[in-house]
Parts: structure tokens; C-alpha cells; sequence
């Protein structure tokens, strides 16, 4: 059943229709959670509380954008409302050993139009997890809106709620900066494997 027919279903009092939402949607409300706070030990809690907001607030939901739309724009809600009662930013803790945070594949940087992938495997796809920890949590949240979610600059825009613009805006800065990472972390792997090689 599509999104529709079990928001219906539900609001005529079928509890498995809520039930089934949550199983459809809820790795990806905790992988969006998880992107933005980097902090494995909270994402259930987030998850919960989101989930909690939307079975109070789905009588009330019009259906003007997907429902989807509507379930990232709580999450990403819920998500900044922690990180403003932290009141700062905590990076992911060096001993995590999550390996599911990223997928297979991953665009990390080029344009809009042609945009280059690499094929994240082992110690690689560290290092990529390790180079979005050092982004901002604003543009770390549209690379997994727009590249692992799979959702258009306008789709975000409506998450966000902010214009089209300031989304690629910064999609933009998020590559550009990214890439910096990587190509620095790239350039001192590279520069210590030389030195290995010349000191045998």
C-alpha cells in the first residue's frame, strides 16, 4: 500500500496502517537523525520523539507535499531542536563502529549536472565518514537529502524550508568542502605511505 492509503487506513483506526509507516520509514528518519547529530546514542530517542509527533499531528496533515516531505521536515525539525539544547556540536565518538552510515556508493564532488562518484569500500568509506563529521551539520544534512535520500533540490527546499537557491547553495559549499577533506586526508595517506616506501 502507498503512503496514502495507510495514512487513510489509520485514521480510520487500522493501528497496523501507523505501524506499517513506521517500519517503511524508520532507518531512514535514523540514518537523517544520525547524519545530523553524529551521535549513535541518541538517534533511537529522536526516532521515537519523531515518530510520537507524527502520530499526534497525522489527523492534521493535509497531504500538500508528500507525506515523505512532511515525515524529513519533523525529523530535520527534531534533529536541530537537540543540537540547540546541547547547545553544541559533539563529533562522532572515535571508537563508533557503525558501519551502515554510508552507502556503497556516494557522490562526494563535481557539478549538478556531471557529478563524479567513488566506490566507498573499507578504510575508504572511514575516511569519507570522517570528512562529513568535519562538514557543518546544514550542509552535511542536503549531501544526505539530496545523495542518499535521493530527494530533489525542491523537495529539500520544502524540508528546509528555505529557497531552492540557498539549497544548492549549499549543496555547493558541502562538495566543495568535502572534497577539501578528502583531498587533504587523501594527500597526507598518500605522503605517508611514500615515506614507508623510501625509508625501506
Amino acid at each position: 500500500m502507498d503512503d496514502g492509503h495507510l495514512i487513510q487506513a489509520h485514521l480510520r483506526g487500522d493501528q497496523l496502517a501507523f505501524e506499517m509507516l513506521f517500519r517503511k520509514y524508520r532507518e531512514h528518519v535514523a540514518k537523517l537523525v544520525y547524519s545530523v547529530l553524529k551521535d549513535a546514542s541518541l538517534v533511537d530517542d529522536i526516532v521515537q520523539d519523531v515518530f510520537i509527533s507524527v502520530y499526534r499531528h497525522l489527523p492534521k496533515f493535509r497531504g500538500d507535499s508528500a507525506f515523505k516531505t512532511w515525515l524529513y521536515r519533523i525529523t530535520v525539525n527534531e534533529s536541530l531542536r537537540q543540537i540547540s539544547r546541547r547547545k553544541r556540536w559533539q563529533p562522532m565518538p572515535e571508537n563508533d563502529q557503525d558501519g551502515d552510515t554510508l552507502p556503497s556508493t556516494m557522490v562526494v564532488y563535481g557539478s549538478e549536472d556531471n557529478p563524479e562518484r567513488v566506490l566507498i569500500d573499507g578504510e575508504q568509506k572511514k575516511l569519507i565518514e570522517k570528512a562529513l563529521d568535519g562538514l557543518r551539520p546544514k550542509h552535511r544534512m542536503v549531501l544526505v537529502l539530496y545523495y542518499i535520500e535521493e530527494l530533489t533540490v525542491g523537495e529539500i527546499a520544502e524540508i528546509l524550508e528555505i529557497p531552492e537557491g540557498s539549497v544548492k547553495s549549499r549543496l555547493y559549499y558541502a562538495r566543495m568542502g568535502l572534497k577539501d577533506i578528502l583531498e587533504d586526508t587523501f594527500s597526507q595517506k598518500n605522503g605517508k605511505a611514500s615515506g614507508k616506501h623510501h625509508a625501506m
